[in-house]
């Protein structure tokens, strides 16, 4: 009879129905749609067996009980052909209005369906242990399930982009299998394999797609990354507005200690949050958990307990631990799942050295500066593939040789309409997003390229300057690439002066020294820059293999503005000067400024009372003219 192969199947759909129900569920549309279908599924193989029964035990003496029984096993074949088109169309549709419309005419079909089965005669035939039904009814079943086969595999090809493609690539196996059970069934009566069949089909899916373990993570049993992304494409596809608070700490033990700071961590945090109401916490890392408030009116409060719950873990810590928090109290500010994710991560990443709170709030105002440095983002991008990346150079004037031998570089992008774009919209933008280091690149070729084109040593110029940001600092290959550059130009390396920063030797400064030993024993020459902005000037000069100091413009001006700057601006040149140093005084915008930083013995000046930074040309220009002018009159 065969009814070995169903009672295999529904014993395998009853544990894996049990096992899914162990785990907490997101209730996912993909979710909801499989749990109906091994429903539905267990419900087939059930009638299966009790239609199997029904005609060997009740035949002869309740013939139109059987019949009833046979005909409900027919529906359910049908049912679960429906189940699994409404599955696949809960991954393309899931959460949104046209998923309702499909289920409202997908179900109207098969009431249809169903009473055309109930009214059509069945045939019901048992000869020894082969039992089996034919007929109308069941030839109607075969057509039926057969057109919703068939819809869904259409669906599934056609939607496999919208969808997700291991669960396209399932589907058409299930029904593949599914149908060749169906039609070997059909050829060959004694054989009930389509009960079975759908059975194993549900248990690939379970597995490929479904299995609740794929969702958590298995150190905490929180939910995981991929779980946060479906729950919030879930959220916004169903267009509710909820909050979402992000939690990230810092233990301050070292990474050889891995181990032992995941289980500190897990143990003090995440496994002690707090779970409200309408509330999922998602692991995101080793040091961080995300939590969904769908509750709007109750997040405020609730970020408040999960906030005291921190704490409580920190001070369990022994105090060691730091805590931040990024919160945004209304999704509703951002379009989609993906741009909440980006936003809250780019929060984060903009958080990280701010002092004055471990609370950060994303407003509207937050979300207008993302979408604005994204745009600038991507026209920086096309910028640098279409050429559009110059550098100007602001002259530098020597006081002791009474001319102009130097030239800060600096980089400059225009849109496509022609126009400048202010740097410090895209410099940052350019550092955030790793796009600095072929910036940077890009930068210290043109520069490379104009001195040896026109040869600006026989303009008077012993050098130019170029910047060097805080990540390209800390990138193990600058010396490398920069050393190549040179190489390609056959530039000598004495025309090249790096600038750093004092932030930059502080955030990488094992990688800088590397790097500017290299270069140093290639010939290129180091300047401090921005020389008064950074938190421990004095040692920085000690401790880098510089040659010449800038004054940044804000100490320069200050000197001017405050008797005490005077003092202090002093002593910092005597103390340059005796380490026998140069020094070049940023900012200076009037004659006086000029003359008393001469009178200073200020070595070279740079600033707009001689030049603003000029395009190639009118730099060229620019040299011509002055340096020409003044050797004439010395």
């Amino acid at each position: 009879m065969n009814i070995q192969a169903q009672v295999c199947g529904i014993i395998l759909l009853v544990i894996m129905f049990l096992f899914y129900r162990r785990y907490e569920s997101l209730r996912l549309g993909t979710q909801i749609a499989f749990q109906v279908l091994m429903v539905g599924m267990m419900l087939c193989v059930f009638f299966d067996m009790l239609s199997i029964w029904a005609i060997v035990r009740l035949l002869l003496d309740h013939r139109q009980v059987v019949i009833v029984i046979c005909k409900t096993y027919l529906m359910s074949i049908v049912l679960v052909t429906l189940l699994g088109f409404l599955y696949e169309c809960a991954d393309v549709y899931g959460g949104q209005k046209k998923f309702l419309r499909i289920a409202a005419i997908g179900c109207g079909a098969f009431l249809i369906e169903s009473i055309v089965i109930a009214c059509l005669p069945i045939g019901i035939y048992k000869m020894g242990r082969v039992v089996y039904t034919a007929g109308p009814s069941v030839f109607s079943t075969y057509m039926f399930a057969g057109s919703f086969l068939i819809s869904n595999v259409i669906f599934t090809v056609r939607k496999r982009k919208q969808g997700n493609p291991r669960r396209s690539q399932v589907i058409l196996f299930w029904m593949g299998l599914w149908t060749a059970a169906a039609v070997t069934q059909f050829l060959n009566n004694e054989l009930l394999l389509v009960g079975y069949a759908g059975a194993l089909g549900v248990l690939v899916i379970f597995f490929r797609l479904e299995n609740p373990e794929y969702l958590t993570d298995r150190v905490t049993g929180l939910f995981n990354q991929d779980a946060l992304l479906l729950y919030a494409q879930k959220l916004y596809n169903g267009e509710r507005n909820f909050s979402v608070l992000s939690i990230w700490w810092n233990l301050g033990v070292s990474q050889a200690d891995e181990e032992a700071k995941e289980q500190a961590v897990m143990a003090a945090f995440a496994r002690r949050l707090p779970k409200f109401e309408s509330t999922r916490i998602f692991k995101m890392g080793d040091d961080e958990v995300w939590m969904i408030f769908e509750e709007l009116e109750c997040a405020e409060s609730n970020v408040e307990k999960a906030k005291s719950y921190m704490e409580y873990g920190r001070r369990e810590l022994g105090g060691m631990a730091q805590v931040e928090y990024t919160y945004m109290a209304d999704t509703s500010l951002v379009n989609d799942y993906q741009e909440m994710v980006h936003l809250m991560q780019y929060a984060r990443w903009k958080s990280r050295d701010h002092s004055a709170s471990n609370f950060k709030r994303v407003d509207s105002a937050f979300v207008e500066q993302m979408r604005q440095e994204k745009i600038m983002e991507q026209m920086l991008e096309e910028a640098m593939k279409e050429d559009r990346i110059e550098v100007f150079y602001q002259p530098i004037y020597s006081t002791r040789e009474k001319r102009f031998v130097s030239a800060e570089a600096l980089v400059r992008m225009r849109d496509r309409e022609g126009k400048l774009v202010p740097p410090g919209a895209f410099i940052s933008v350019a550092e955030a997003n790793g796009k600095i280091l072929p910036l940077g690149e890009i930068v210290f070729d043109k520069v490379c390229h104009f001195f040896t084109k026109e040869s600006l040593e026989q303009y008077g110029l012993h050098y130019i300057e170029v910047n060097l940001s805080v990540v390209q600092c800390g990138y193990p290959g600058l010396a490398d690439d920069y050393i190549g550059i040179m190489e390609r130009y056959q530039i000598n390396p004495k025309y090249i002066n790096l600038e750093i920063t004092e932030s930059a030797s502080m955030a990488a400064k094992k990688t800088l020294l590397e790097n500017m030993r290299r270069l140093m024993e290639y010939g290129v020459y180091f300047s401090l820059d921005d020389f008064g902005t950074g938190q421990s000037n004095l040692n920085y000069i000690v401790d880098m293999p510089v040659n010449i100091v800038k004054f940044d413009r804000e100490m320069s001006q200050a000197f001017f503005r405050d008797e005490k700057a005077k003092y202090v601006m002093n002593a910092a040149m005597q103390m340059i000067h005796g380490m026998k140093l140069k020094i070049v005084s940023e900012g200076i915008e009037t004659e006086d400024q000029y003359l008393a930083m001469e009178e200073l013995a200020i070595d070279y000046i740079q600033g707009y009372y001689f030049s603003k930074p000029l395009p190639e040309t009118e730099f060229l220009a620019f040299l011509q003219e002055n340096n020409d002018l003044i050797v004439k009159n010395t």
